[in-house]
């Protein structure tokens, strides 16, 4: 059983809270995956020194295996007992108790949650983009979930970001969540970088000789974006899935409302193996945002909840979650099925980020659903002989730990994950170059000049080799390779 995470001043107080309601507190990475193990973590160093990408892929693998096992007592995986974005970003009406009133002051998480990944000069954020209306019958259920702002005249409705999981704007449901540590270091009272003023400070901008220019984040600093896709319990459920639909040289949009095949899920596994006829997209509009977006119906092969990490929502569960998270998982059934979501649905994975400071300069590890789990180069250095319960090897694996295209140390291999990415991003990225832009003032707008920003005017090229001491990056107080702060830090 589940309860709804507590915001508090600090980590002590959230873990002496939930237990003493009875929830499970939080539970750390598991051992025997190779998370910060001495002799692992030399050999990552070693392997990022001499270019050996197997050593890292192997790494990565285990961390994919590890974070999704069970949690002790409960039926989610380890990263759902973590704290996330909600907790690390509350304003401080939360420290005093009010967290429904602290949680309904942070902004809505704009549309910009893919961050991680050819040599092209396009605009990180392309264009011609879907658009997904908030359905009225969510609207109707969940009117404390709903944020309108407006916008140069217009009238924009959002959803605010739930106490387990973050609106990312379309079908997919995401969690941004976090180790103690990182927790810790985010909301230090020495330097609490959750706050935009602590960031003003570290910048200086009236004395740049005072400013920092490099946070420094803990070894133990594990960051992960988990994407859930709804599927109903009864009927077939459509995924899209990504056969290299589009090249690195493509520059247009490339999300998965684009690609060509799909595969269908059967809760009850009756037509595991045979095609079916499914239809998905309800609800979309073209970039226009008032030209419908069409309903897409294709035939797809069947498979079965067993090749797919997957939670089945239980009544307890959709009890813990708040009007936020509903309203979230409501949103991205009505665009998937066309029907709303309940207790006996499932949640299941389709994509997940795992970025660790393991090493100073980053481990970053993205995987993904694929019904190709062996046929792709993003299967290999898959080891044999973990001790891991569940689906793992169904999905496929990019790495990027900041090693260079062969033969050219000034560019890196493309690196992006296809559902989190392809939403804003062009093909050829690399999440590497992304994340090392991190830092403080910051624009969600690419190309803006004296600001940090995923593309960086001074260094503009989606897959250049950068670290903190790259002179175009020398201007700013640079975040660590975290954007997760300088995106969602609170201001007064």
């Amino acid at each position: 059983m589940s309860a709804p995470k507590l915001v508090s001043a600090s980590l002590a107080v959230l873990f002496c809270a939930t237990a003493a309601a009875g929830t499970p507190a939080y539970q750390p990475f598991p051992k025997g995956y190779g998370y910060l193990e001495p002799a692992e973590t030399r050999a990552l160093q070693t392997a990022v020194k001499t270019g050996d990408n197997a050593v890292v892929r192997a790494h990565g693998w285990r961390l994919w295996a590890g974070i999704m096992q069970p949690a002790a007592g409960l039926d989610w995986p380890v990263w759902y007992t973590w704290p996330n974005g909600t907790d690390a970003f509350a304003d401080t009406a939360a420290l005093n108790g009010d967290a429904a009133a602290a949680t309904a002051e942070v902004k809505p998480a704009k549309r910009r949650m893919g961050r991680l990944g050819a040599s092209t000069l396009t605009p990180v954020n392309v264009q011609n983009t879907p658009f997904y209306r908030i359905p009225e019958q969510v609207i109707t259920a969940y009117p404390g979930a709903i944020v309108r702002t407006t916008e140069g005249g217009k009238v924009k409705i959002s959803i605010r970001d739930g106490i387990h999981f973050a609106f990312n704007g379309d079908i997919m449901i995401a969690t941004e969540s976090l180790s103690k540590e990182a927790l810790d270091f985010i909301r230090d009272p020495k330097q609490p970088v959750y706050k935009q003023s602590t960031l003003d400070a570290l910048y200086s901008k009236d004395d740049p000789a005072k400013r920092v220019h490099n946070l420094n984040a803990p070894a133990s600093y594990v960051v992960t974006k988990h994407m859930y896709w709804p599927v109903k319990a009864q009927g077939l459920t459509a995924l899209p899935v990504w056969h290299d639909d589009f090249s690195a040289k493509y520059t247009g949009y490339a999300g998965y409302e684009k690609w060509r095949t799909a595969i269908a899920i059967d809760p009850d596994g009756k037509q595991v193996g045979q095609m079916a006829k499914v239809s998905y997209l309800h609800g979309l509009y073209q970039h226009d945002t008032t030209t419908p977006w069409p309903v897409i119906t294709k035939a797809a092969k069947v498979y079965g909840l067993q090749d797919f990490y997957h939670h089945k929502v239980s009544a307890a569960d959709w009890a813990s979650f708040d009007e936020a998270d509903k309203a979230i998982i409501n949103a991205a059934s009505y665009w998937l099925n066309g029907q709303p979501f309940g207790a006996g649905d499932y949640l299941v994975t389709v994509a997940m980020h795992i970025n660790t400071k393991e090493i100073p300069s980053w481990g970053l590890q993205s995987v993904w659903w694929s019904d190709r789990p062996d046929s792709m180069p993003y299967a290999a250095n898959r080891p044999a002989d973990i001790q891991a319960t569940g689906p793992w090897k169904h999905y496929l694996l990019t790495e990027a730990y900041g090693i260079p295209e062969k033969g050219n140390p000034d560019l890196l291999p493309v690196a992006t994950n296809p559902y989190i990415e392809l939403v804003t991003h062009p093909v050829g990225t690399s999440c590497y170059t992304c994340h090392a832009n991190a830092g403080w003032p910051s624009s969600f707008k690419a190309m803006t000049p004296g600001v940090a920003s995923y593309q960086n005017p001074q260094c503009p090229n989606l897959r250049a080799s950068l670290n903190p001491k790259s002179s175009c990056l020398a201007p700013f107080t640079l975040t660590d390779f975290q954007w997760i702060i300088p995106d969602r830090a609170v201001g007064n």
